[in-house]
């Protein structure tokens, strides 16, 4: 989500922000297991607090090592909204606490506080309500009574709870002032907690008492995400335990809400009660835990919950309440297997047939209900394809435009085709989203890495249409141009070419560093479709496109300082993860001082970020999580090389570094909370209210896994979090079955492999490019396409000896027969495997292979045999300019024979190993000699 501005409080240092087997059951699976182990509580903080009359007006842990007050300054927790009506007929009366006086305040003690309010209206006394907020057995209880004093039955529509938690980070503040919201309103497992951005414990959770759910939320307002967003009056996020009323006005103004919309009926003088408490814990276990304590569902997922029609996907269920039944939403196009109790939790195994949102519902607790949201999408080769034939099937071709060969945007609400004389919906500076920045840029850099991957020749030619007649001497200066390779900015390069200010607002607005990585991603992409495909006809040769991946990288460390005095070497870019690959690609061919010189510029950024004081949340508004993919690569970059000579990271710093970013990424990422749209996807300022799904998701989820795989003393929760990163935007691309209507979000053929720019979890409200949505994806797909990048870098099969589910595939199918493991590999790309296994004779086991020039065969084209160390692989026979090979690292220690490619001696886990294969193989076996 990027624009005009350059980062938060200028291109300038700022201070750091981190201080089995089963039974399918059609529509319901009933489990009558005993109920699961909980887990004991642990001793943590005491609350501090701090009343104003009735409400709670600072919330502290005490002896916490920060300065944090868990709410917002100026504001009390303590209050209600509600809504009733005596007639089922009549308008809702509306009544908020905050404005009103009580009847009766007892000012216990300095820890609790008793307000009863008396509401009446023009008939006379209607309500009686009673509010307790205070500490009771270590947690702080809000209990809630109502009671009906009219003579007949009333109807309470709304009964909201405010929370005003101090969620708003601004710039100057310190890092730990504000804390990030988790989330999940779904029923009586909700939960919601509250975490500073250091990750650092205490955690604040809030849990529904038995006798109370919540089924509904509305997005905090008057916080400023941007800018330049519009100051409205403040309201705190509120969670709803019964929501019909504001369900009613939701609907008039087109919003759009998955879960049942209640009310309550009390009769006359019927009293009910509800409640919730909030607790301390220290970190993610300590939440997981303080879930089944106080009567909730630890819910865990493996594949994720965007899930390919053609993988299994399983969940974890750990409660104190007995699991009575799981139900489908669809039951005739869903499977669900009950596999058993493993580790004291309950595990299902799940498929589901119709693409789109699936609700599963789980019973529990004798009449206690919490729902999951799942999104089933057609197989991941599926989507990576569909995406890219639709990118490439809209772009302009007229001669007689500026922009012609533009690879445009898309509304797929109106099927409208975009471009600088429709800019549709767009309005004011936001136009950029059309042509340039990220939005524009995103589709030719996911254009060309899929092409890497997958080529297909009309999509080439689109590439290089978009190269030849766009960019080379419009978007980017030439080689005859002075400030070569300089790419232009914001609002696109026509206006900026041809301004009268011949400065850097004008016919220098090329000072953006975002802009650059996009362009070099799709030259590499180039580079390796002209070095890899000989059926593949390209515009350029390699070496053209070698030449300006390296001169764009080249530009993009000098030519923005140069103008604008920004430092490209202070911010995490996106796609920016390719330049060490292009570096090795100039290596290899032979261009060393080109290579010498950009490693030159990446080691200095490398040597910033680990050495200097970065703020990792910083980049053009003072929280963005945009950068930690980029954070992952500088990571990965300084433990590789930490200790050579000359190299200016030390391994200490570098570790340290790793593990503070790789928590940074943790702390703004749907870790816990089961809804497909959350679990994996990034969080923003707005913590899961706007904008998730975002491109991060998957580019951060690189990063998790690249961590898991390389860094972590046991990555396996880690592998299946990164996983389910990895599947969870692609619920983003629009497309389906003629039988489905080509896509659930907005059906018809013209939308099949369009793709949302985001994901609104709100029931209604304004995207950031000031479009007015409704729950779902968006209708332009923005920037959604660096996400898909950062998937296609992703994309592997991975086999792990989980501790929760025990031996899974992710990304694929296992079979296991006589020692052997055969996997078939449906993870879009086909061309790598991890796998990371726990022995009970052998220890832990990994191996990690990649297949280069060549692609793993789309059936059973992988068994291996952990105990004997036998691997035996078939390739799907694509002709490649270069012969085939084959990287191994994990096989135990020994010299291996490898059919067809010599001996291969391995050296233990570390070292990759590479082996050049013949042309044209197609089956590989690699046996200890």
């Amino acid at each position: 989500m990027k624009r005009e501005n350059k980062p938060a409080g200028g291109p300038r240092r700022r201070d750091v922000m981190l201080a089995a087997g089963g039974v399918a059951a059609g529509a319901v699976l009933a489990s009558r297991a005993p109920a699961m182990a909980g887990a004991a509580k642990p001793a943590m903080h005491a609350f501090a607090l701090t009343f104003d009359g009735p409400g709670l007006t600072s919330l502290r842990a005490s002896g916490d090592a920060f300065d944090t007050d868990y709410l917002e300054p100026g504001q009390a927790l303590g209050h209600v909204a509600l809504a009733y009506r005596r007639d089922g007929s009549a308008p809702w009366h509306a009544v908020d606490t905050a404005s009103l006086t009580p009847a009766r305040l007892d000012q216990q003690n300095a820890q609790s506080r008793l307000a009863e309010y008396e509401i009446n209206d023009e008939s006379g006394p209607a309500l009686g309500l009673t509010l307790r907020l205070g500490v009771a057995d270590g947690d702080l209880a809000w209990r809630i009574s109502l009671v009906n004093r009219t003579g007949a039955a009333l109807e309470v529509g709304d009964l909201a709870l405010p929370l005003p938690f101090h969620t708003e980070f601004k710039a100057k503040q310190p890092a730990t002032s504000a804390v990030l919201k988790h989330s999940f309103v779904s029923g009586h497992g909700s939960f919601l907690f509250w975490m500073r951005s250091n990750s650092v414990g205490p955690y604040l959770v809030m849990t529904p008492e038995r006798e109370t759910h919540f089924e509904y939320w509305q997005p905090r307002q008057g916080a400023r995400q941007d800018s330049d967003s519009p100051i409205r009056p403040y309201r705190p996020y509120q969670v709803f335990i019964y929501a019909a009323a504001t369900g009613e006005a939701m609907r008039a103004e087109g919003g759009r809400w998955r879960q049942p919309l209640t009310s309550l009926t009390l009769g006359a003088g019927e009293t009910r009660r509800f409640g919730a408490r909030f607790t301390w814990a220290q970190d993610y276990t300590g939440v997981r835990d303080t879930l089944v304590t106080h009567g909730g569902i630890d819910v865990e997922v493996a594949q994720g919950m965007t899930l390919p029609t053609d993988l299994p996907g399983r969940i974890a269920l750990r409660s104190l309440d007995t699991i009575e039944a799981i139900e489908a939403e669809h039951p005739d196009q869903t499977t669900l297997l009950d596999l058993g109790i493993r580790n004291g939790r309950r595990i299902y195994e799940l498929r589901f047939r119709r693409l789109g949102e699936n609700l599963v519902t789980i019973r529990h607790g004798n009449g206690r209900a919490t729902h999951l949201e799942f999104f089933a999408t057609e197989p991941v080769e599926t989507l990576i394809a569909k995406r890219a034939a639709f990118i490439a099937a809209h772009q302009h071709r007229d001669p007689t435009k500026w922009y012609n060969g533009l690879l445009a945007e898309w509304n797929q609400e109106t099927q409208t085709l975009l471009g600088p004389d429709n800019y549709d919906r767009i309005k004011g500076w936001r136009i950029y989203e059309v042509t340039c920045d990220d939005p524009g840029l995103s589709k030719p850099a996911y254009l060309a890495s899929k092409n890497a991957e997958h080529p297909v020749q009309a999509e080439v030619a689109a590439l290089d249409d978009y190269v030849e007649h766009f960019v080379w001497g419009g978007l980017q200066r030439t080689t005859e141009e002075e400030d070569s390779y300089a790419l232009y900015g914001i609002p696109d390069w026509k206006k900026n070419r041809e301004s009268a200010d011949p400065g850097p607002k004008g016919r220098q607005h090329y000072w953006r560093p975002y802009d650059y990585p996009h362009i070099i991603a799709m030259y590499l992409g180039l580079y390796r479709v002209a070095t890899r495909y000989p059926a593949i006809t390209t515009r350029l040769d390699a070496a053209a496109y070698l030449e300006r991946a390296y001169g764009t990288t080249r530009a993009l460390f000098t030519i923005p300082m140069k103008i604008e005095q920004w430092s490209a070497y202070e911010t995490g870019f996106y796609n920016e993860v390719v330049i060490p690959e292009l570096i090795d690609a100039l290596d290899a061919a032979g261009e060393t001082a080109q290579a010498a010189e950009l490693r030159g510029h990446w080691v200095r950024k490398v040597d910033f970020f680990v050495n200097g004081k970065p703020d990792l949340f910083g980049s053009e508004y003072p929280f963005d999580s945009t950068g930690f993919e980029s954070t992952q690569a500088l990571a990965r970059y300084a433990l590789d090389h930490a200790g050579q000579p000359g190299f200016p990271v030390t391994r200490a710093a570098a570790r340290r570094f790793a593990d503070a970013q790789i928590a940074a990424n943790l702390f703004c990422r749907g870790t816990i909370e089961p809804a497909y749209y959350y679990l994996g996807s990034d969080y923003r300022a707005a913590g899961g209210d706007a904008f998730t799904l975002t491109y991060m998701a998957q580019m951060g989820g690189w990063a998790l896994a690249d961590h898991a795989l390389n860094d972590a003393e046991d990555g396996r929760p880690h592998l299946r979090l990164a996983w389910t990163s990895f599947m969870s935007a692609w619920a983003l691309v629009n497309s389906g079955t003629a039988e489905s209507g080509y896509g659930y979000w907005y059906p018809g053929q013209a939308n099949d492999g369009a793709s949302g720019g985001g994901f609104e979890p709100a029931s209604h409200g304004t995207t950031w490019l000031g479009q007015p949505h409704h729950r779902g994806s968006w209708y332009y797909s923005s920037e959604s396409d660096l996400g898909f990048c950062g998937a296609l870098r992703m994309a592997a099969t991975l086999v792990s000896d989980d501790p929760v589910f025990g031996r899974f595939c992710f990304g694929g199918t296992l079979v296991e027969a006589a020692g052997w493991l055969k996997i078939t590999p449906r993870d879009g790309v086909r061309r790598r495997l991890h796998a990371r296994l726990q022995h009970a004779r052998l220890a832990r086991q990994r191996l990690d292979l990649e297949v280069q020039g060549a692609r793993l065969a789309p059936t059973e084209s992988i068994a291996w045999h952990p105990a004997d160390a036998r691997l035996r692989l078939t390739l799907d026979g694509e002709a490649q300019r270069q012969p085939p090979s084959l990287g191994l690292r994990g096989l135990p220690k020994g010299r291996y024979r490898v059919t067809g490619g010599g001996v291969l001696t391995m050296t233990g886990e570390a070292p990759w190993v590479t082996v050049a294969l013949p042309a044209g193989t197609r089956e590989v076996a690699v046996e200890r000699m």
